[in-house]
């Protein structure tokens, strides 16, 4: 009879805690639950050949799963495309380091799909690196603003489980001097 009981027991274990676990991921909840990592190329305004590296940390969600929040890291650079009074183009690079919050949310899931869409704000510590600056160009790329994004893109699960994941995006960052538009590929490792 005990070894009935305890099959009985291990068993509704067993067909409730994969329940529990996917109840559990229906509810919004705030944690580290997930990093990602990203490389973008960047279409700039009044710049070429450029290039942003990242990282985000996702800090949960709120309302429900599907809106998400996160905090990152980004570092942009890019050559300068201005000419300066006399019609010379200026010769140099700026950069831009920012850290920004956001939030995105989960418009549907298709299978392995995710697509979805977000905002966010960060602050834009700026720079340059300009040769012979006859017109002071530098001045538009010193000190910090504060910018907002606008983003869409989709997740691909690489496992059922969802603990990798793939993403592409398209973004539009809009911060005083550095303005962009960018094509994002990234990796999502969660943790949970």
């Amino acid at each position: 009879m005990r070894r009935v009981l305890v099959a009985v027991v291990l068993a509704t274990l067993c067909l409730v805690a994969p329940r529990a676990r996917a109840q559990q991921e229906e509810h919004a909840h705030l944690g580290i639950d997930r990093v990602g990592t990203f490389v973008s190329w960047a279409w700039t305004d009044n710049g070429r050949h450029g290039h942003e590296l990242g990282a985000d940390l996702d800090i949960g969600s709120v309302f429900t799963p599907k809106l998400r929040l996160s905090v990152g890291l980004n570092y942009f650079r890019a050559d300068i495309d201005r000419r300066d009074h006399f019609g010379t183009p200026v010769d140099g690079t700026f950069h831009d380091f920012s850290v920004h919050a956001e939030a995105s949310y989960e418009v549907v899931r298709i299978n392995r799909f995710g697509p979805y869409v977000g905002a966010g704000l960060g602050v834009h510590f700026r720079g340059s690196d300009i040769n012979d600056d006859v017109d002071n160009t530098a001045r538009l790329y010193r000190g910090a603003v504060i910018g907002a994004d606008l983003f869409g893109g989709t997740t691909f699960a690489l496992t059922k489980s969802r603990r990798y994941s793939l993403y592409a995006e398209a973004r539009r960052v809009e911060a005083q001097n550095v303005e962009r538009t960018l094509a994002r590929l990234g990796l999502i490792i969660r943790f949970r």
